[in-house]
């Protein structure tokens, strides 16, 4: 025809790779739509929560800057307080000198005293109380228990540190809760003289605190080295009796000068702030503001941030949305514009493969099949567009879709034709991908009919060639094989003719013609064996008998192989064994591998001339694939490595110069092929093992065995 056969695979080609090109581009833009929707999302979510991050950490500095700065002051104002008192004490050094308890009453009663200070009193030596401003002589108070003033007691002039704070205590002659403010009085030979204390009072600190401290669940809190907390105030009220309470975190603000403190109170509240210690005296200040009160300031500022961040990530989902529908749209009428190209020259390509002689195009789209171009002359355009509106076409097109390829065949007027279909569907730019339902229903196809009549002529030409060659080198054998009938024949004429003369009874007549009806048999039997392999092909494939097709090749070449020193056998053959494949064929691709193994062995002779040769077929059936597996062996040695891959080609041979044509094991595969089955070879042993795979009746072709790899290690 002038041009090569399209198969299956090109045809489907390349819809195929169209497809797999859509399938990618939707894969990529329903990526790109997810990531829209998820930056559209993330976005502002991610843009809020660092904003709000960013402005609680903003809060929180804020607030630890008051603290610091409140602490500061706090301190400084202590000092202060600290250094009049001590000022206040120390102008009562006179005391040191002996004078009459109503001289010291006095004395204390006249007293101004500093603010906060509510008592002021002299203790003597052994920690009596002599007189304070409040409780005149007389009322000798024992106060050697008290921490304030036991500390001036057990020290000397040297190891006394001056003025003394002492944990908070409630006075026994005022009655309050006070912290103490002492020192020592001593005479000029530093023996202890006596000592005066100020009684502080605690609740002073404590409302001035309490007006100090940060809103909210506050702390503010005057704290000792010791740990002991002097006074404090906090949302929970004030309790001056709180003030003997170890700090729980004190451990927290240990080491350091100055510096942040984040912590829980005994009061299981979360704080941050910031403490500041005396270098002075052995006090610290604490201020600290409630953790979650410091974030909860700013609810109104976080709540319109996320409401900014929904309505920005909405905002953001519709845009992509609009996005996504102006895509859609726009690849909705470039995909109408392409479809439109692409018909119309689908329709340009099918038009010009309609005009190649031997090729029908027919367009099948909605039940209907609609030749395309102008149909070759003859009846095969007619029987090829009624096929194809066949309901079993149809029917089988469905089931296994496409590309659908399937050879049939035709028979009109006594002419036989043979025509190859190949389907394949019309790719749709606008529907690919999309659920299909059925060829020739809602989705178009077009159906290539390839007229192979005169391409399978042509091929049955060279099988009945390749018949002739074989039946030239069996004329040896063949005459040798009828050759002994034709003698016992001849003879049992003879002893028939001698003992009519001789006037031999009737049962000695009847022995020799018995006889002589048997051999006609056995040259009948290979006589017509020779007339089956010698017979023309026809285009239509039957189903034949292994058995029988073996049983012709003992018969034909038996004899032959005998004169040769050839032992040919059959082993392992299983009864009744019917494929899909014209019987003189399949004698002729066993007789072209026998005649092949003969050879081998015959070319081994040359290099061991007493070798005995040997050749075995084996047939049996394999139910896993649905094929029958026909195998021919021998001991010839073996076809070389190199040349094994190219035994099937055409006009190859191993043989040398004026022995062999390079066609036999060439039909043969072609033969099988075209039968749906599998020829292969392996070197086995000590020679070559051919394996034949061919469907059984009822099958199209060989199953889950037609590699060749699997065949070879079968």
């Amino acid at each position: 025809m002038g041009i090569s056969e399209p198969s299956v695979e090109e045809l489907a080609f390349e819809p195929v790779a169209s497809s797999r090109r859509n399938d990618r581009r939707q894969a990529r833009r329903r990526l790109l739509v997810a990531i829209l929707f998820l930056l559209a999302i993330f976005v502002p979510a991610a843009v809020a929560y660092v904003t709000i991050t960013l402005h609680q950490r903003h809060e929180l500095n804020l607030s630890m800057a008051a603290s610091r700065k409140l602490a500061l002051v706090l301190l400084s104002n202590f000092e202060r307080t600290a250094e009049s008192v001590e000022s206040f004490l120390d102008g009562f050094y006179d005391l040191a000198q002996p004078q009459s308890p109503d001289d010291v009453y006095t004395r204390l009663r006249e007293a101004k005293l500093p603010a906060s200070i509510i008592q002021v009193s002299f203790l003597d030596a052994e920690g009596h109380m002599v007189a304070s401003n409040l409780s005149p002589p007389g009322n000798r108070v024992d106060l050697s228990d008290r921490e304030h003033v036991r500390v001036h007691m057990d020290a000397d002039e040297e190891t006394d540190k001056g003025l003394f704070l002492s944990k908070p205590v409630k006075g026994r002659v005022s009655g309050t809760w006070s912290m103490q403010f002492t020192k020592a009085m001593r005479q000029d030979s530093g023996e202890l003289a006596g000592i005066i204390a100020a009684s502080f009072q605690i609740s002073n600190f404590i409302d001035f605190y309490n007006e100090l401290r940060p809103d909210g669940r506050g702390l503010v809190a005057l704290i000792g080295f010791d740990g002991i907390v002097r006074a404090s105030v906090s949302d929970t009220g004030i309790d001056e009796a709180r003030a003997l309470d170890v700090f729980a975190d004190f451990e927290a603000l240990s080491g350091k000068e100055m510096g942040p403190y984040v912590g829980r109170g005994a009061d299981g509240v979360e704080r941050i702030g910031y403490f500041v210690r005396s270098s002075r005296i052995p006090i610290l200040v604490l201020v600290a503001a409630d953790y979650w009160g410091i974030l909860a300031q700013s609810a109104d500022f976080q709540l319109a941030v996320a409401f900014t961040a929904v309505a920005l990530s909405l905002t953001l989902m519709a845009v992509a949305s609009l996005a996504v529908r102006h895509f859609r749209l726009e690849r909705a009428y470039r995909e109408k514009t392409m479809q439109a190209t692409a018909r119309q020259r689908e329709a340009q390509v099918l038009h010009a493969i309609s005009q190649v002689e031997g090729v029908s195009v027919l367009l099948m789209e909605s039940g209907h099949v609609t030749p395309v171009g102008s149909p070759p002359e003859g009846p095969l355009a007619r029987l090829i567009e009624e096929r194809a509106s066949s309901a079993d076409f149809m029917r089988r097109l469905h089931a296994a879709g496409t590309p659908f390829a399937s050879v049939e065949h035709f028979s009109r007027d006594g002419e036989e034709y043979e025509v190859q279909f190949v389907v394949t569907e019309l790719d749709d730019p606008m529907t690919s991908g999309k659920g299909r339902n059925g060829i020739g229903r809602d989705r178009a196809a077009v159906v290539f009919a390839v007229d192979e009549t005169a391409k399978r002529t042509e091929e049955n030409k060279l099988y009945q060639m390749s018949k002739m060659a074989a039946l030239g080198e069996l004329v040896t054998g063949l005459a040798h094989e009828i050759n002994q009938p034709l003698g016992v024949i001849r003879l049992a004429a003879k002893n028939a003719l001698t003992g009519l003369h001789n006037g031999q009874p009737a049962n000695h007549m009847e022995e020799k013609l018995d006889r002589i009806v048997r051999q006609v048999e056995r040259m009948k039997v290979i006589i017509d064996h020779m007339r089956i392999f010698g017979r023309k092909s026809s285009l239509v494939p039957e189903p034949s008998s292994v058995n029988a097709a073996i049983e012709g090749i003992v018969q034909i070449l038996g004899a032959e192989l005998r004169v040769d020193a050839i032992d040919l056998s059959t082993c392992g053959i299983e009864r009744d064994m019917q494929v899909l494949c014209r019987q003189e064929q399949l004698e002729q691709v066993l007789i072209n591998l026998v005649l092949n193994a003969r050879d081998a062995i015959r070319s081994r002779r040359e290099r061991e001339p007493y070798f005995q040769g040997a050749i075995t077929i084996t047939a049996g059936t394999r139910p896993q694939c649905g094929c029958t597996c026909i195998t021919v062996k021998d001991n010839g040695g073996g076809i070389p490595e190199a040349a094994i891959g190219k035994i099937f080609q055409p006009f190859f041979t191993t043989k040398p110069s004026g022995k062999g044509t390079g066609l036999g094991l060439s039909v043969s595969f072609g033969i099988i092929r075209d039968h749906g089955g599998v020829l292969a070879v392996e070197n086995e042993d000590d020679g070559a093992l051919f394996t034949i795979l061919l469907p059984q009746t009822g099958q199209k072709n060989v199953g889950a065995c037609n590699h060749l790899e699997a065949v070879a290690a079968g």
